[in-house]
């Protein structure tokens, strides 16, 4: 992954990786200037220490609460398909089918009866760790891929995996101490990771606020949804993302506008109720391009970077809330990269600028998002790494 970004717009460049779904057509990216590549890094991801450190691995920990079920069934096709990875497997089929519908307490309690009845079959705690960062119950995750650590370890998927858990944790010891064994055992996916963690920092760490920061005129406004009401009404949180985008659709007339969300928590699709409210404003139909596939904000970049593919958009502007812009934007930029898709991005915001205090957990869950979306997180992920020349 190679990053150049300017102060308040991004230019992501990068080799195509393994897809989520299926990699789109790559359209060729037009010609533009590089800006200048910033100065990163609070903490540097480059220490060197010595592969004969140990690892603290973490002790075995029961399987966390689950959260609220999904709407099952009714969540089948949308995107991304969780676990992949995982799914030609007869073992773990069931289980990878419930991820996909948000079957919580079914998944969680028959992974564990299955880790205990056969404690040696590693793909199980890969499904597990998985789920648990999906579900932000980090230390759940460290543990179960700990466990195969402890039966391989020099493992470049958990090496990688859990070297990344630590590092947004802040245990940044052990983050270098997995990292100089992840090197020893395989230097690329070590480079790898290291510069994904400088990208996503130096993105998530970037100024968001509630006006464009650049002069640059967007192509399209995108725009990441969140659930509506049980009646099918914007709740407040999708209510600030709207009132934002009607005011830069105002700013920007000639710009599309590309509506991204599913039903995942109503029967209603986020991206459907967002049309609806923008054309009862007054903002002109023949400009919204809908994804309603999106399950969250991976989907929505999956969704979004496959429009902007469709219709030759570079130039982008992304709308959410304050809060969630820095996630939603290296997450984008990420999948972005993956697919080989240059992106000059600003951002523009609803809803207040939250607290840098309770921005902990958001940060982290940052790290997760991106980098499924990079395409660094499941098993068959770091396959590339892995094969014999």
């Amino acid at each position: 992954m190679r990053l150049k970004r300017t102060l308040a717009s991004t230019v992501l460049v990068g080799a195509v990786a393994a897809p989520l779904l299926s990699t789109p057509p790559v359209m060729a990216a037009k010609d533009r200037p590089a800006p200048v590549l910033p100065k990163v890094a609070k903490e540097p991801t480059n220490v060197k220490v010595n592969a004969s450190c140990k690892i603290q691995l973490q002790d075995p920990l029961p399987a966390p609460k689950a959260k609220a079920d999904g709407r099952g069934e009714a969540m089948d096709g949308q995107q991304p398909d969780y676990a992949r990875s995982y799914v030609r497997d007869p073992f773990l089929h069931a289980e990878v089918i419930q991820y996909r519908r948000w079957q919580w307490n079914a998944m969680y309690s028959s992974l564990d009866t299955k880790a205990k009845s056969k404690p040696d079959f590693l793909d199980t705690y890969r499904l597990q760790a998985d789920a648990y960062q999906v579900n932000a119950t980090y230390s759940e995750a460290l543990s179960q891929l700990d466990q195969v650590l402890r039966r391989q370890p020099k493992d470049v998927h958990a090496l990688a995996t859990t070297s990344m858990i630590q590092y947004y944790l802040g245990n940044r010891p052990d983050y270098r101490c997995r990292m100089a064994h992840l090197a020893k055992t395989s230097p690329k996916a070590a480079k790898e990771m290291k510069s994904f963690l400088r990208f996503a920092e130096t993105t998530m760490y970037a100024n968001y606020g509630s006006q464009p920061q650049t002069d640059m005129k967007p192509e399209a406004i995108a725009v990441f949804g969140q659930s509506p009401k049980s009646d099918g009404t914007p709740s407040a949180g999708l209510l600030t993302r709207l009132e934002k985008t009607k005011e830069m659709a105002e700013r920007y007339p000639d710009a599309w506008i590309v509506l991204s969300g599913a039903a995942v928590k109503t029967p209603y699709a986020e991206a459907d109720v967002m049309e609806k409210w923008l054309v009862e404003q007054g903002v002109n139909a023949g400009r919204i391009i809908k994804d309603d596939r999106a399950r969250d904000t991976v989907g929505n970049a999956m969704g979004m970077v496959r429009i902007f593919q469709q219709y030759d958009i570079h130039d982008v502007l992304l709308v959410g809330t304050i809060q969630h812009l820095p996630r939603a934007t290296t997450t984008t930029l990420a999948l972005a990269d993956r697919y080989g898709w240059e992106l000059n991005v600003d951002t523009a915001g609803g809803g207040e600028r939250p607290d840098p205090a309770s921005q902990v957990g958001e940060r982290q869950y940052t790290y997760v998002t991106a980098a499924r979306a990079a395409g660094l997180y499941e098993k068959d992920d770091f396959a590339k790494f892995t094969k014999k020349k």
